[in-house]
């Protein structure tokens, strides 16, 4: 297949990531890509030349936000914003356990943050006798800094960690109170993100009732089925996209033009992925 014919237009970048990267006068080096969708190329590196030193991470996380245009369409500025977005939410939610450290920026649409050992929730077939409990501390402690993480329905950004502490990562679609803001976007925004907050909850237990059902109390019961009347219109109205857009997307990978220019560093399971490319759902 001609290299006209490929599509990568559904990726932030149309070409692989650097293959070494500078932060805070040290070097590192690409070791793997997690993950590369229309929004950001999600990518480890290692350091170059390991310190001692322990305010050196030796391990971080690099997010390529969007820089390639879509359709003709301009979409830097997407990247841009994107990468400030998920500054101010790590600045406002730092110093808390189970929170990746900021590292910093590398561009105005790339950031890099502490790398967590941990495997997404999404690779285990139950998780540790108490972990969702203490998950719940963690969304609490979360929603008391002003912060509705939004992204609580994908198991993929849960991480169980050494002991079975839980993590969150991916901070692309939080959002967080707005005091400065005049009346009423304020009270509107802190509205929203009281709702939000309430979602996350409710992900939390749902995830519970289907991987521990036998830790959940009563009232978890409750709360993992109860569904808002927006949250069921949005239920409505998203299916059918994501049920078009999985079917497109298969349909341009069976016919070879879907390649995600990192394909060849993306050497693990994926289990949103595996929705379009007809990969067994189990991990690997």
């Amino acid at each position: 297949m001609s290299p006209r014919s490929v599509n990568t237009q559904m990726f932030a970048l149309h070409r692989p990531p650097p293959g070494r990267i500078e932060l805070a006068g040290r070097c590192y080096r690409l070791a793997r890509v997690f993950k590369h969708d229309f929004f950001a190329a999600t990518c480890l590196y290692q350091l170059d030349d390991p310190s001692p030193s322990e305010d050196v991470l030796p391990h971080i996380v690099v997010k390529f936000c969007r820089r390639q245009p879509f359709c003709g369409l301009p979409l830097e500025w997407l990247g841009k914003f994107l990468c400030g977005h998920e500054e101010a939410i790590y600045e406002a939610l730092s110093g808390l356990t189970g929170i990746p450290r900021w590292a910093g920026r590398l561009s105005d649409t790339a950031c890099a943050i502490e790398y967590i050992d941990a495997k997404p929730l999404d690779h285990f077939p139950s998780a540790p006798a108490g972990f969702f409990d203490r998950l719940r501390e963690l969304f609490h402690a979360v929603h008391a800094r002003g912060v509705a993480y939004c992204d609580a329905n994908k198991r993929s950004n849960i991480l169980i960690g050494p002991g079975g502490c839980p993590f969150l990562i991916d901070y692309q679609l939080a959002v967080r109170r707005r005091d400065e803001l005049p009346w009423p976007l304020g009270a509107v925004l802190r509205r929203l993100v009281a709702y939000l907050a309430a979602k996350d909850i409710y992900h939390l237990y749902k995830h519970k009732r289907r991987l521990c059902p036998q830790e959940m109390t009563e009232e978890e019961l409750d709360l993992s089925r109860r569904r808002s009347l927006l949250h069921r219109l949005h239920r409505r109205l998203t299916k059918p996209y994501r049920a078009l857009r999985r079917r497109f997307l298969a349909g341009q990978y069976d016919s070879g033009r879907l390649v995600s220019p990192t394909e060849n560093l993306e050497d693990h399971h994926q289990p949103e992925k595996a929705t379009w490319r007809k990969e067994g759902a189990g991990p690997q």
